[in-house]
C-alpha cells in the first residue's frame, strides 16, 4: 500500500484542448495531489475572460475519466464577445461576479452551469422597455455546452421586476440566432411566451410574442432610440383600461424611429376593430376604426343595443402611461332599448320618439365626442349625437370598472326643425331644449330634467347647468 501527497507549480501554463476553440493561458498554477484526488488551481484566461480556477478528477483504478472545473469569472461585454454570444451592443454594460461549473468528458463537448446575482451588471431590453441598474443585484442562471458553437439550453434571469426562462440558440458564425422564452414575465404588464430572433451582426433582433397578456394601464414601454427590429405581436388579451380589453390582438410593429404599426383585434371578446399605431412625442398615438360602432359601444358596456354605424377613434398621448386625449366621430349609428335614453324621452314626453326607440331604433347621423381616457375613467369633456328626431349633447365622467356615471347635458326634440338656429347653442342642441343629468350606472340609471329649461332660449341655456369638467395639459 502506498500513501503520497505532493504539490507542484506550472508556469507558463497553455491549452486548446480543454475547451475545444478557445485557448486556455496562465502564468502561474498549482498542481495538488494525492491517492484519490488530483486538481490543479489558480488564475487564467479563457481567451480574453480572466477567471480564477479549480481543475479537479479522482485518481485511482476505479476513477472516472471526468473531471471538473470550478471557477469564479467575470461577465459583461468581453464575456459575450470571447463566446460569440452576438447581443446588440447596450445590452449588457458593466461587469459583475459569476460562479461557472464545467464537466469534462471525454469525447463530448463541455457542459456548462453558470450563477450570477448581477451585482454591478447593467442589463437592457430596449424592445420590451426593460433595464436593470449596475447597482441593483438579481438572480442569473445559464446552462450549457461549450464547443465551437457554444448551446445554451436554459437561460433563467429574474430582476428589476424581469421574470424569464428560455433557451438560447447561437448562430453557427456568431452572433444570436433566437432566444425563445417559454414565459416572460415584466413589471406586472406583461405575461407572455417571448421570441428574440437574430437578424445578423449590428442588426437589432426581431421580437415575437405569441399568446399571453399585456396591460396597458401599467406598462412602462421604456424609449429604444429609434432602434429595433420588426415585432409580431399575437396576444390573447391586451387590457387598455379598467372594463376594456382588445382580445384576439394581432398586429405586425417596428420600433425603428418609433413604435410604429397596424393591428386588429374584438372590443372584449365583441365587435372587431383594425388600428394604427404611430410615433408621437416619445409614445404612440393609436387610430382605431370600425364599420360596426354599434358594435364596439355594446362590447365596451356603454350602449348594449347600439347596431351599425362607421366608427373613427383618435387616441393622442398625454400625461403618463395609459392617459390619452381622445376625438371620437361616428356617422350613421342606430340605437333602440336604451334605459337611459327611454328614461329621458319619457320624462319630456316625447311618446313618437320614445315609441321610435323601442321598435326600430334612432338613427344619429353624427356623433362627435372629445374626452380624456385614463387607466380608471372617461373624461367627457364635449358630446354630441344629431339625428332627424333627436339632438343630444353631453358631458362628464365615466368610471369604466365601475360603469358608474355623472353626466349632464341637454336634449333637443324634432332637431331637424329645432336645430334650425344651432349655431347659437352648442353642437348638438336645438333652440329648445331639456337640461338633464345621468347619475348612477349603466345598469341603474337615475335621469333629472329640468322642464324650465325649455322656456330658455339655447344661448342662455349655460345658468341651468354646471360648467363641462376639466382637465390638467
Amino acid at each position: 500500500e502506498l500513501t503520497f501527497g505532493f504539490g507542484a507549480t506550472l508556469t507558463d501554463v497553455a491549452s486548446s484542448v480543454i475547451v475545444p476553440g478557445r485557448s486556455m493561458t496562465a502564468s502561474r498554477l498549482t498542481v495538488s495531489a494525492n491517492p484519490d484526488r488530483m486538481s490543479i488551481s489558480g488564475p487564467l484566461r479563457l481567451g480574453q475572460v480572466p477567471m480564477d480556477v479549480t481543475w479537479a478528477r479522482a485518481l485511482g483504478r476505479d476513477a472516472s475519466p471526468n473531471s471538473r472545473v470550478d471557477a469564479a469569472v467575470t461577465l459583461g461585454q468581453s464575456f459575450l464577445d470571447e463566446f460569440n454570444i452576438g447581443l446588440p451592443r447596450g445590452t449588457v454594460s458593466g461587469s459583475g461576479g459569476a460562479d461557472l461549473r464545467i464537466d469534462l468528458a471525454p469525447d463530448t463537448a463541455p457542459a456548462f452551469r453558470l450563477t450570477s446575482n448581477l451585482s454591478g451588471i447593467g442589463l437592457a431590453l430596449p424592445a420590451l422597455g426593460w433595464s436593470k441598474r449596475q447597482a441593483s443585484s438579481g438572480t442569473l442562471l445559464v446552462s450549457g455546452s461549450l464547443g465551437a458553437v457554444p448551446r445554451i439550453d436554459r437561460l433563467s434571469v429574474d430582476a428589476a421586476g424581469l421574470n424569464a426562462e428560455g433557451a438560447i440558440t447561437l448562430a453557427a458564425g456568431g452572433g444570436l440566432e433566437r432566444a425563445r422564452f417559454s414565459r416572460v414575465r415584466l413589471g406586472g404588464w406583461l405575461d407572455a411566451p417571448v421570441i428574440l430572433q437574430g437578424r445578423g451582426r449590428g442588426q437589432s433582433v426581431g421580437v415575437v410574442i405569441d399568446g399571453g397578456t399585456l396591460d396597458l394601464r401599467r406598462a412602462n414601454f421604456g424609449d429604444s432610440g429609434g432602434q429595433g427590429g420588426p415585432m409580431q405581436i399575437a396576444l390573447d388579451r391586451l387590457q387598455v383600461s379598467d372594463g376594456i380589453a382588445l382580445n384576439g390582438f394581432a398586429g405586425e410593429f417596428s420600433a425603428e424611429g418609433g413604435f410604429s404599426g397596424r393591428f386588429s383585434a374584438t372590443v372584449n371578446g365583441g365587435a372587431t376593430v383594425q388600428g394604427t399605431v404611430v410615433p408621437q412625442d416619445g409614445r404612440s398615438a393609436v387610430r382605431i376604426v370600425s364599420e360596426n360602432a354599434g358594435g364596439v359601444f355594446a362590447s365596451a358596456g356603454f350602449l348594449q343595443n347600439a347596431s351599425g354605424g362607421a366608427m373613427d377613434l383618435r387616441l393622442l398621448p398625454t400625461g403618463g402611461e395609459g392617459v390619452y386625449d381622445g376625438i371620437l366621430q361616428v356617422t350613421n349609428l342606430q340605437v333602440r332599448d336604451a334605459p337611459a335614453l327611454a328614461s329621458l324621452l319619457n320624462a319630456i314626453s316625447v311618446i313618437g320618439l320614445l315609441q321610435q326607440l323601442g321598435g326600430q331604433g334612432l338613427q344619429f347621423t353624427n356623433v362627435d365626442a372629445r374626452f380624456r381616457l385614463t387607466p380608471d375613467r372617461i373624461v367627457l369633456l364635449q358630446s354630441s349625437a344629431v339625428g332627424p328626431g333627436l339632438g343630444i349633447s353631453l358631458d362628464g365622467i365615466y368610471q369604466l370598472a365601475s360603469k358608474a356615471m355623472d353626466f349632464q347635458g341637454v336634449v333637443s326634440p324634432l332637431y331637424f326643425l329645432n336645430g334650425i338656429a344651432s349655431f347659437l347653442t352648442r353642437r348638438g342642441e336645438g333652440l329648445i331644449g331639456f337640461n338633464f343629468t345621468l347619475r348612477g350606472t349603466s345598469e341603474n340609471v337615475q335621469v333629472g330634467v329640468n322642464p324650465l329649461s325649455a322656456l330658455t332660449p339655447g344661448m342662455f341655456r349655460e345658468i341651468f347647468r354646471r360648467p363641462p369638467p376639466e382637465v390638467s395639459q
